[in-house]
């Protein structure tokens, strides 16, 4: 009887029963030589990892598959990638191969081998009664267990064999590592829990593992679209979007698209406001939660969504008539009640907000605020440093039940549409401000202490507008920059005298809300925002402004649409996101030629469509929304996702699109972003609001993010993964069929998201099937997966393949690609 563990071919035969327990992959096997009734029992279900079955009769890269169907890209799973040296052609890449290993054949090829005594043969030679035989080879009697990896090592009574080696495991857990949940607390520094074990193991990840994107390399495709979309006739993919095709005169959809049920208020399906990403169930799966409206009422009447991030799968609709939402708001998310998981408020029809639970059901409307509003935004803090946090809305503050505390009389946030307002310590007290456009408001006592009130600290002789704060001189000071009126102004933080402001160009009034982050790389934070027909950067030395490009935009119908930032290739010149009327574009921080010594002649201060890094249709009514750029699916890497609509002449679809990098080029960011005015250190990574927030042009102190309305990188930089498989095992006792598994471990930097192909193969056989991991792994973690192959094989050889297709592809990048092919191992040998 032939089974394979740990990387190696084991024979394990002794001339007396043997109970065993390898807890390596939780196997527990009771053996006896040559008895073919033995039993074997996984510690992980094909319901903890992952589970396929195919008929090796058929087999081919389409019928592999998970207990539903694993040839399809599951959750996190892709079906186009990068080409990777890891994959396998089966007709041409064989198994890694291991020397120590010899042929099984040889035991009984020779015939030759005479044992005395209590002796018995193995693989040609005699053991001797208190030895065991383990591959082919003589090995010490481990007091039950066979030896660990390839050393043979005996595993004290302390250690488990985990991943080819003996390691003593830390306490018990629960809960694996995943994209949201990057500290569970659970397992000491250095160790990882291993859920399927339901153990803390050793992390086996290097910090050293990097993988450094080409710069500005990348090809974007829709992850989903959810919504409706509209027909399209055409007679080439020219005439349709970048990843549609044109099939029978129509443009189609290449990519999952998630229809409107009948029953979800599938009216509801525009969307002109930023999508938040939070995982609202602590499922390991970041989530989008966006408003929605009717065409052509898109100020009332609005219904609250949540989705999967990786599906677009509904979780929630609140439909509830009684609280319908500002169908263009910008609702905010945050844990008000402290119960681990975020709440999400939102304005609603009148002059007053809407707070829902993260499950969606209803939780207050709140008292009514003053001013103007339209396409607002709210706003959570903590004001007090104490407590649940407050929510803001322009220059009116709420306690966490909705109930009014205060309200300010001045500015408001408010420029063409809005509130939109920004919360920072401006003058260094350790408490907050609000900074609502033109005015900013401090704050004496607690909501506990019923003695919360503010007062104005500064009211600008510049007009009301839409704001962002960063320290430009470098004095750990921050500066205000406000838009407002077609023109950029800087303004002290301290005292809210104006300091600069430059025009916007081709703009007489409105301008998005501000971007800060460092475009070309200098390490001092630009500013990024658009007008009615030119989006424009420029730079601010704390003194004066001065542009460094302009490109041409259309959106003279509201001129207040924003904008999003990141630096994707980690090159440190943050790329812009930007949506008008007609177009998603992502534009490069600095003009190609610009980078060029001596700069090329396309460095004019004019950034060209040619010279931008993508373009796809995309079309809007434009509000004061823009393309959120996180963490959307769990994988660990950024996407981008953006609101929709087509109530206007010009329109095409209508609802949600997620874009991700077909290439796996994009670097990791954190999964999440919770409100219109983020700015990192307001929110981690699971919604939780900081009782006392770092000021984000200060912090960390060796680099500082000195951001506003960017993401960043979730990991260390170009941190990436490294997948190997472990422990393929044969289960004799499903002989002549093939019962597969292979555990999947992650010696990288960087965690991968679920859906990692795993592809086995047999040397005669070829292709047995693919499955995928079903949970994140994060650095230094591990999955086993399993598959089942219906057939009649007798002395078998297989191995497996981890970020392989079936058909040679790969989809990850990897600091390793030369090590995803496993150790070749026996399959039903000495069994019939």
């Amino acid at each position: 009887m032939w089974i394979h563990l740990e990387d190696v071919e084991m024979k394990w035969c002794t001339p007396r029963l043997v109970t065993a327990l390898l807890v390596s992959g939780a196997l527990a096997l009771t053996v006896s030589c040559g008895d073919n009734e033995m039993t074997s029992e996984t510690g992980a279900s094909a319901s903890d990892g992952t589970a396929g079955t195919v008929d090796a009769s058929s087999a081919g890269p389409s019928d592999a598959g998970s207990e539903s169907d694993a040839s399809s890209a599951g959750p996190g799973g892709t079906d186009s990638g990068t080409e990777s040296s890891t994959g396998t052609d089966p007709t041409s890449v064989g198994p890694t191969s291991d020397p120590s290993t010899t042929d099984p054949t040889d035991a009984t090829d020779t015939g030759v081998v005479e044992c005395t005594g209590a002796q018995f043969e193995c693989g040609g030679a005699c053991c001797e009664p208190d030895q065991v035989c383990f591959l082919d080879q003589c090995s010490d009697d481990c007091g039950g267990a066979p030896p660990c990896g390839e050393a043979k090592d005996c595993c004290d009574m302390s250690e488990v064999c985990y991943l080819g080696a003996c390691v003593v495991p830390g306490n018990a857990c629960t809960e694996m590592l995943c994209a949201t949940k990057d500290d569970p607390q659970q397992c000491d520094d250095g160790f990882v829990c291993d859920s399927q074990l339901g153990l803390c193991v050793p992390a086996k990840a290097d910090p050293t593992c990097i993988y450094v994107p080409p710069q500005n390399v990348f090809e974007p495709v829709p992850l989903f679209t959810w919504g409706v979309r509209k027909s399209v006739n055409c007679n080439d993919d020219s005439q349709c979007q970048n990843a549609e095709v044109c099939e029978n005169g129509k443009c189609a959809v290449t990519w999952p698209h998630v229809t409107i049920a009948d029953d979800d208020a599938p009216i509801n399906n525009q969307s002109s406001s930023i999508p938040l990403v939070v995982d609202v169930d602590d499922n390991c799966v970041p989530d989008i939660v966006f408003n929605t409206y009717r065409a052509g009422n898109a100020g009332a009447n609005g219904v609250l969504r949540a989705i999967r991030g990786d599906t677009g799968e509904k979780i929630w609709s609140a439909i509830d008539p009684a609280f319908e939402t500002d169908g263009t708001a910008n609702p905010a998310a945050g844990d008000l009640d402290l119960d681990g998981l975020p709440e999400f408020v939102v304005s609603g029809e009148g002059k007053f907000l809407l707070a829902f639970d993260n499950d969606g059901t209803p939780l207050w409307q709140s008292d009514a605020f003053s001013g103007t509003e339209a396409s607002g935004s709210v706003a959570i803090a903590n004001l007090d440093g104490e407590g649940r946090p407050e929510v803001t809305f322009g220059r009116a503050v709420y306690d966490a039940d909705g109930a009014l505390l205060w309200q300010g009389t001045q500015g408001q946030g408010l420029d063409i549409q809005g509130p939109i307002s920004c919360i920072a310590d401006l003058d260094g007290d350790d408490r907050p401000e609000l900074l609502a456009g033109r005015t900013a408001y401090s704050f004496t006592g607690t909501v506990a202490g019923n003695d919360f009130t503010g007062v104005t600290l500064w009211h600008s002789a510049v007009g009301d507008g839409k704001c962002g704060v960063a320290d430009f001189d470098k004095d750990g000071l921050p500066e205000v920059i406000l838009v407002r009126g077609g023109r950029i102004y800087a303004l002290n933080g301290q005292t809210g005298v104006e300091i600069a402001n430059i025009n916007i160009p081709g703009s007489s009034d409105g301008g998005g809300a501000p971007n800060i982050a460092d475009f070309d790389g200098d390490g001092t934070p630009d500013i990024g925002t658009a007008g009615s027909s030119r989006y424009v950067v420029v730079t601010f030395d704390g003194v004066s402004f001065t542009e460094l490009w302009r490109a041409t935009v259309e959106d003279d119908s509201s001129r207040v649409t924003g904008s999003s930032v990141f630096d994707f290739d980690g090159d440190g010149r943050n790329e812009v996101v930007y949506n008008d009327e007609k177009w998603i574009r992502i534009y490069p921080g600095v003009e190609p030629d610009c980078e060029l010594n001596p700069p090329g002649p396309g460095c004019d201060g004019i950034m060209s469509d040619a010279e931008v890094l993508f373009r796809d249709r995309n079309t809007s009514r434009t509000r004061t929304e823009y393309p959120v750029i996180a963490d959307v699916d769990g994988d660990f890497k950024a996407e981008i996702v953006f609101a929709t609509n087509n109530d206007i002449s010009w329109g095409l679809d209508t609802g949600l699109e997620v874009l991700q990098d077909s290439l796996d080029n994009w670097v990791s960011t954190r999964p999440v972003w919770n409100q219109h005015t983020y700015h990192i250190t307001n929110v981690d990574d699971t919604g939780q609001i900081p009782l006392v927030e770092e000021d984000s042009w200060l912090w960390p102190m060796d680099e500082p993010l000195n951001s506003y309305r960017r993401n960043t990188q979730g990991a260390g930089d170009f941190c990436a993964p490294d997948l190997v498989p472990y422990d393929l095992n044969a289960n004799a006792n499903a002989c002549p069929d093939l019962d597969l598994s292979v555990r999947v471990a992650n010696e990288g930097c960087l965690g991968v998201g679920p859906g990692v192909n795993v592809s086995f193969y047999e040397a005669n056989l070829g292709y047995l099937g693919t499955v995928q991991t079903q949970n994140a792994i994060p650095a230094g973690g591990s999955e086993q997966v399993f598959l089942f192959v219906d057939t009649d094989i007798m002395d078998g050889s297989i191995w497996a393949v981890v970020d392989d297709d079936g058909m040679g592809n790969g989809a990850l990048n990897e600091c390793v690609e030369d090590n995803n092919n496993s150790v070749e191992g026996p399959a039903c040998q000495g069994v019939g």
